[in-house]
């Protein structure tokens, strides 16, 4: 009887991947991982005299936009990058990704540079949802290096405050959205709809360096639509004769809105984040679809714009500074 031995290959199983930033140290877990490939803008043709062979060679190097999903086991600087940028202050981060093994060994590491955030996307809130919520995360880069594994041991994530008990906290159904001077209850949304912020970002190609240098440029801001009981409509209704048919439509009448997510068991109805939502008008207010015969409550849609938001995290309760 023969016994053979294998060696180890080169493949493994991720168990989770790190987001570093600034070289300080992780700032947290992240879901997935998409994005970030290496490639040349183009091939240039070159043709010379006579000869029918045409030269070619790659172009500038370009690297594509990096996406991540991410919960809420990040740290207090990981949203402040989210939350400069949507105050019109962006802000270049190097850092590094990093994949583990279920050993906790460093198997693979991608150190970035000049990132800037492209868009930020909320998920969708439903109070009937059991789905975990994740926040969607995309940042252009301006240079990104594979570094050799060298299988170091990496601090195991029980270390890390507990971070996956952390993240099971946020659920898609709670939720709250209050709109100031509306007297309808913050608790009677039924639905949000998934929404993205997104920031434009300009190539700079400069002579003598091969790699493109990126600018922020504006920021769009997105119409939100949110769901609500046909009973609680009727402060929303006279918000629209008022700002729309009756052609108000000025600061004064524009309104500001808080989107609060909310931890479940240990810390229910504690906030884990908020989102101020600024120069909220009303643009439609729409009744949802109704099968005749069914057992529904009837609700009704109401779509809105705004000009500025701001994020604010919770550790606990309490605001992170």
């Amino acid at each position: 009887m023969s016994v053979s031995t294998r060696k180890e290959g080169p493949h493994f199983i991720a168990s989770r991947f790190v987001l570093k930033l600034d070289g300080d140290g992780e700032v947290g877990t992240l879901q997935s991982v998409e994005g970030g490939a290496f490639k040349s803008a183009g091939i240039a043709d070159e043709k010379v005299g006579k000869e029918g062979l045409v030269t070619r060679f790659p172009g500038r190097p370009q690297f594509e936009d990096i996406t991540i999903q991410v919960g809420m086991t990040m740290s207090k600087r990981f949203w402040d990058w989210l939350d400069a940028s949507m105050k019109y202050t962006p802000i270049r981060k190097d850092g590094a990704i990093i994949a583990l093994d279920f050993d906790n060994k460093v198997r693979w590491e991608r150190k970035f540079s000049g990132a800037l955030i492209t868009e930020i996307g909320f998920p969708a809130l439903d109070g009937a949802s059991k789905e975990a919520a994740y926040l969607t995360v995309k940042f252009a880069i301006e240079s990104i290096k594979e570094v050799p594994a060298d299988r170091r041991s990496y601090p195991a994530e029980q270390e890390n405050v507990d971070e996956w008990k952390k993240q099971r906290q946020w659920l898609a159904s709670n939720f709250t959205l209050k709109i100031d001077g509306l007297s309808s209850g913050e608790k009677l949304t039924a639905k949000v709809e998934a929404f993205t912020i997104k920031q434009a970002v300009i190539d700079c190609p400069t002579g003598g360096f091969l790699e493109t240098t990126k600018e922020p440029g504006r920021i769009d801001f997105p119409n939100l639509s949110v769901t609500i009981l046909q009973q609680d409509s009727k402060p929303w209704m006279e918000w629209y004769e008022k700002f729309v048919r009756e052609a108000h439509y000025n600061s004064e009448n524009e309104k500001t809105g808080h989107i609060t997510y909310l931890a479940r068991d240990v810390d229910q109805g504690q906030p884990l984040m908020t989102l101020d939502i600024f120069g909220l008008g009303i643009t439609a207010i729409s009744p949802v679809k109704y099968d005749a015969k069914q057992e529904q409550v009837q609700r009704v849609k109401v779509d809105l714009y705004c000009e500025s938001m701001s994020l604010q995290p919770f550790e606990r309760g309490v605001v992170m500074k």
